[in-house]
């Protein structure tokens, strides 16, 4: 079997299914992988690097969430054919979208509690206030903070969430593999603020800069609301790019 792109490490608190994940995540944005090329069976991995079949199946589930691979029935999983350029109209974590750009990420948890959702994040999509699981993360990219997020996740559908360490560990991998859910679609808005001096900290940049804002409204195969999210980008770090379909 040639994967010499899969790294293991069982020394690291990342949990294997991220490893292996991660691995060809980074290979298909490297070019190492491509698009046709055929993944190591669960026998090979099994193998090679003694990872364990429920292993392999969460890492390869979540990338077929991504819409990074597929697989097919008596044939084994594909590297599926995609334009990998940014990621506003895909919904991917975080560390897929900056491993197929060839960067490092990494992520500090700064809050993880229950808590309201304030009506300024629900919109007019959802109520706001109930209780919800609140996580507040700074995402860095090559080691600089990149992205100051706060996301809401609904407690009531995913009570056991809060047991999870998202410091190393992917949300929506961790939902495909503990609820089978899976983001489907999102409703995305955008637009400019000022820092205040708190993001700005977490950030590295100057009081009152500008940031650009993405919120979402994530929604699962069931068409059930699973994550309300609000980001916040230093704006010389950030484009976003849209495909717009006309019917």
């Amino acid at each position: 079997m040639q994967a010499s792109y899969i790294v293991i490490d069982r020394s690291l608190p990342v949990p294997l299914y991220k490893q292996l994940e991660d691995s060809v995540t980074r290979a298909i944005g490297s070019g190492i992988l491509k698009a046709g090329d055929k993944l190591p069976t669960e026998d090979d991995l099994d193998e090679t690097f003694n990872l364990s079949r429920p292993v392999v199946r969460q890492a390869y589930g979540s990338l077929v969430s991504a819409g990074l691979i597929v697989r097919e029935r008596a044939r084994g999983s594909f590297v599926k054919a995609q334009n990998y350029g940014m990621f506003a109209n895909k919904i991917l974590s975080f560390s897929q979208e900056m491993l197929l750009l060839g960067h490092a990420p990494a992520t500090r948890v700064l809050e993880f509690s229950r808590a309201p959702l304030p009506s300024d994040v629900a919109g007019d999509r959802c109520a706001s206030g109930g209780t919800w699981f609140f996580l507040e993360r700074v995402r860095y990219t090559d080691g600089n903070p990149s992205v100051y997020l706060r996301t809401w996740i609904p407690s009531e559908r995913f009570p056991d969430i809060e047991n999870h360490d998202f410091s190393v560990e992917s949300l929506y991998s961790t939902l495909k593999a503990i609820y089978d859910i899976h983001p489907i679609h999102a409703f995305r808005s955008v637009w400019a603020t000022e820092s205040e001096p708190c993001i700005a900290e977490l950030l590295n940049v100057k009081t009152g800069s500008a940031l650009s804002v993405l919120r979402s409204h994530v929604y699962d195969q069931l068409d059930k609301l699973m994550e309300v999210s609000i980001e916040y980008f230093p704006s010389p770090m950030c484009r976003f790019d849209f495909e717009v379909n006309v019917e």
